[in-house]
């Protein structure tokens, strides 16, 4: 069974701002949780799917992660960037039309970028794998855990998006709210590049 330790863990690293939650609540005000409600499920499934790989392929991934974290980490920040500007610049709550939330897919491909993602799921694969190694039915067991934690954490900030958008329909409003959290998101990005950079230079 997962202990206690396990259910905090993920419990506080999926409820806690990360670019995943400031994505799904401005998708939440955009879009109303309905139209958002495939990408939460992408996320949640896309983190699942990396905690089962690192509980799986632990001692491989983490011998490749000097190599490969850095441009990962520039990569996903780069993006996120992209993301922030693209929200910064959301049109009014009239204009919605020709635009898309995130779908499952990007959802979930999404994670493949998010540092916060890969930190969540390499401390999981390190503090809560058997020191024998995993096996098929405890990776499960992780992964089955993890995605009834994290879905109602990622799902909180969808809503509250959704709610927030009946009281942002003055278009004023919608651009100060998406100019707000375009510009925690970017924070975020250049929070974790410096943080990436910084460590590598060390």
């Amino acid at each position: 069974m997962l202990d206690s330790a396990f259910i905090s863990y993920v419990t506080v690293m999926s409820i806690t701002p990360g670019p995943n939650n400031l994505l799904l609540a401005a998708s939440g005000v955009n879009f109303g949780i309905r139209r958002t409600f495939p990408m939460m499920l992408g996320i949640t499934f896309g983190c699942a799917l990396q905690c089962a790989l690192m509980t799986t392929l632990l001692a491989l991934i983490l011998s490749w992660v000097g190599v490969i974290r850095l441009p990962l980490v520039t990569l996903g920040c780069a993006y996120l960037l992209w993301l922030s500007w693209k929200i910064f610049i959301s049109g009014s709550p009239n204009a919605k039309n020709s635009q898309q939330p995130m779908g499952f897919v990007q959802g979930a491909l999404f994670q493949a970028i998010n540092p916060k993602a890969w930190l969540m799921a390499m401390n999981i694969a390190i503090l809560f794998t058997p020191r024998d190694g995993a096996t098929l039915s405890y990776t499960l067991l992780i992964v089955l855990g993890f995605a009834l934690l994290n879905l109602p954490c990622v799902a909180v900030w969808a809503i509250m998006g959704d709610q927030l958008r009946h009281a942002l329909r003055v278009n004023w409003k919608l651009r100060l709210f998406n100019g707000v959290m375009g510009g925690l998101m970017a924070i975020t990005a250049l929070w974790l590049l410096a943080d990436e950079w910084l460590s590598a230079l060390a």
